[in-house]
């Protein structure tokens, strides 16, 4: 995200965007509940993009405190290679063609490595039409708990005072901005209540007596009151401040915050702006979100219900929560909410909601009392502390719940299968395998009381080849930790330890902290897929007659060659061979003859040249040989003497005695090697003229170190 400039095409004002910012600031504030309560990593970027406001989930995601992630940059988070593309989507967001974009954002794994998760960026839209804030929601991810907030910490870039106390009530230590209003140096030691002792006499008679009896009781305190700036100015400040424990439950202060309310108009206007900052971020997030005031009627359901419900016309505004539950939950969602009051911290439920519970049936009467939500609720409070009403996010987990229930069933199938199935735990150690896995794989997982008499247990060592292990271990976890799916291939052994390559699909299985807690892994015997793969490689790039490589299979060796002989220099060199005399031996002694002689000339070719070299029959009587990394051209011509010297030798074939000679040409990789054809060619050429100079000798191509043998046939 870049600095936005404005509808004249001037640059956004210094100034203008400071104060954008520090407005976006207040207004995240007073929502705050709405970020804590959503079990999303959400992000609210202002138009110079910088961090506002990361919610807790995301301050989990990306491993920090939200008082090291505000003011971070949006394009820190993205790979370097997407910067730019991303910068257009962001363009199209200010020009008004896309509202939204997703893209890749990297967070961080337990072990520091990076995570990347796919995020959805949203503008929010001003009183004028046009963006003035972007958030981002990260709602995919299977390797952390989420919806858990770390310990908060003094942030000294908030613009609010925040600040923290001795036992007595006494603010001993508070950010820039406390010690600012104080008119004291940054940091600069103990406050010494000096935050306090600037209140008006009139207000500090006013609450003194509520104060006092709620530190006395270590119960939270919030109050109004006006105080006395290091510039003169009396600012209505609001303190809010909850008590602190050490880890033996011993009182040791508060820790409070102070919001300057002398506004009120300002604040109005603002007040509708986070009015409107909300509906935007809920009506696009991707969770059924509800409000509900004190006493548990709806005030706001956002568009997501309809989906949710499967109803674009319901209406939930006015109904009671409990209207929308089945009875047996309420009473422990009522329990829960006192709860979440008195803490003021959320809480999470999996209820069950009715269908056909609201005034029009919403969908098949038959699914009563089997549609399954996950409820996540955060109480409301006003400025005076007092409850306000719930916000509720609210997702469906039906499909998750029916596959629970129907596990032993799905268990019972696949162990009638001939497919395997093990489940891994998170020792290795084979929890569970089915009756294939077991009679084919040798797989052991003994009773609980064979257990306790020493009987061992298998593992996946036990089952996967030392490379299948050693991939499993290096590549399919970390996809599972990621993902929590992988399909691919490995190699397993049988009881007899013969390997049998498999089809396998491996499922992770966390708990609620995100963990993966077992792996279920489905693998089909492929072995007669794996042999047939190979016989059908074998006809595509193999010569039916001899055995050797055909021209495919040169090709593509010649190729690769070509590629390291540009990229690491390795030398390359190919020998054309065209057979002498070969065609009256089909003509007179028949092709029969001609294929035995074929054959018998492959195995000499293939025994005159290196185990590194690659010999082919190209054609009728044609054959070449890939050579590489050679030392100088010395080799190539012992080569070509070797071969000349071998196929020349007699071949008996039904007692008939027949010769053959070879023309050969040679050809080294330069500069202008691009590619096989053209390689091919030249050494075709030379070919040609060594047959043109006598036969039975070899060519070097023009332009290479030797341009003509003067071997001649004997």
């Amino acid at each position: 995200m870049s600095e936005r400039s404005d509808q004249r095409g001037g640059q956004a004002s210094p100034s203008r965007s400071t104060a954008s910012n520090e407005t976006l600031a207040r207004h995240v504030a007073r929502i705050s509940g709405v970020f804590d309560a959503a079990p999303i990593g959400i992000g609210v970027w202002a138009i110079t993009g910088e961090l506002v406001h990361p919610n807790p989930v995301l301050c989990d995601l990306l491993e920090s405190t939200p008082a090291k992630l505000v003011g971070a940059a949006f394009v820190q988070y993205l790979d370097p290679a997407d910067v730019e593309g991303v910068g257009r989507l962001v363009d199209g967001v200010w020009n008004g063609t896309r509202n939204s974009f997703e893209c890749d954002f990297r967070c961080v794994q337990t072990d520091g490595r990076p995570l990347w998760l796919r995020t959805q960026v949203f503008a929010v839209y001003g009183p004028g039409g046009r963006p003035e804030y972007l958030v981002s929601q990260i709602f995919s991810f299977t390797d952390r708990r989420v919806g858990q907030a770390r310990d908060g910490h003094l942030a000294s870039a908030s613009p609010a005072l925040l600040w923290a106390t001795d036992e007595y009530g006494s603010p001993t230590s508070g950010n820039d901005r406390t010690y600012e209003f104080v008119g004291l140096p940054a940091r600069s030691g103990d406050l010494s209540g000096a935050l306090f002792n600037t209140m008006h006499d009139d207000d500090f008679d006013r609450v003194r007596q509520k104060l006092a009896d709620a530190i006395g009781a270590r119960q939270p305190f919030q109050f109004t009151a006006r105080s006395t700036r290091a510039d003169g100015q009396w600012r209505w400040l609001h303190h809010r401040a909850r008590p602190t424990f050490d880890d033996h439950a011993r009182f040791e202060g508060y820790v409070g915050v102070s919001l300057d309310v002398t506004e009120d108009e300002a604040e109005r206007r603002e007040l509708e702006d986070v009015r409107r900052l909300f509906d935007s971020v809920t009506e696009a997030g991707p969770l059924a979100v509800l409000r509900t005031d004190a006493v548990g009627r709806v005030v706001y359901a956002n568009g997501r219900w309809a989906r949710l419900v499967d109803d674009p016309d319901i209406r939930l505004t006015g109904l009671g929560w409990r209207s929308l539950l089945v009875p047996e939950h309420v009473d422990e969602i009522m329990r829960r909410g006192a709860a979440a009051v008195e803490t003021r911290e959320p809480f999470v439920l999996r209820v069950r909601a009715r269908d056909g519970s609201v005034a029009a049936e919403l969908s098949d009467p038959e699914r009563e009392g089997r549609y399954w939500v996950e409820l996540r609720v955060a109480p409301v409070f006003d400025l005076e502390g007092s409850l306000d009403g719930f916000v509720g996010t609210i997702a469906d987990v039906t499909a998750e719940m029916i596959a629970d229930e129907r596990a032993d069933q799905l268990a019972r199938v696949l162990d009638a299968g001939s497919d395997f199935l093990v489940i891994v735990e998170r020792n290795g150690t084979i929890s569970y395998a089915n009756h294939a896995a077991e009679e084919a794989l040798g797989v052991r997982v003994p009773a609980a009381k064979e257990l306790a008499g020493g009987a061992p247990p298998s593992f996946l060592m036990d089952v996967l080849d030392a490379d299948s292990f050693e991939f499993f271990h290096e590549v399919v976890e970390p996809v599972l930790v990621e993902t929590g799916r992988w399909k691919g291939e490995l190699t397993m052994r049988d009881i007899e330890r013969h390997e049998v390559p498999v089809s396998a699909l491996a499922l992770a299985h966390t708990n609620d902290q995100g963990r993966i807690e077992t792996v279920s892994v489905v693998a089909r015997d492929i072995s007669d897929l794996k042999q047939a793969q190979w016989r059908m490689r074998q006809l595509a790039t193999h010569d039916y007659l001899t055995g050797l490589p055909n021209r495919v299979m040169l090709y593509e060796r010649l190729d690769q060659a070509l590629s390291r002989y540009h990229r690491l220099g390795q030398t390359v060199a190919l020998l054309y061979l065209d057979l002498d005399r070969f065609k009256p031996i089909n003509d007179e002694l028949g092709h029969h003859v001609g294929d035995a002689v074929l054959v018998a000339l492959a195995d000499r070719i293939h025994a005159a040249v290196r185990d590194t070299d690659t010999p082919a029959r190209i054609g009728g009587d044609e054959f070449a040989v890939l050579v590489e990394g050679y030392e100088d051209d010395e080799l190539l011509e012992r080569v070509a003497h070797r071969l000349i010297d071998t196929i020349s030798e007699p071949i008996v074939v039904d007692g008939d005695a027949v010769a053959v000679g070879v023309s050969i040409g040679i050809v080294a990789a330069d500069a202008s090697s691009t590619d096989a054809d053209s390689l091919l060619a030249r050494a075709d050429a030379a070919m040609y003229a060594a047959k043109s100079a006598g036969r039975g000798r070899f060519m070097f191509a023009a332009g290479t170190a030797i341009d003509i043998d003067v071997r001649t046939d004997e």
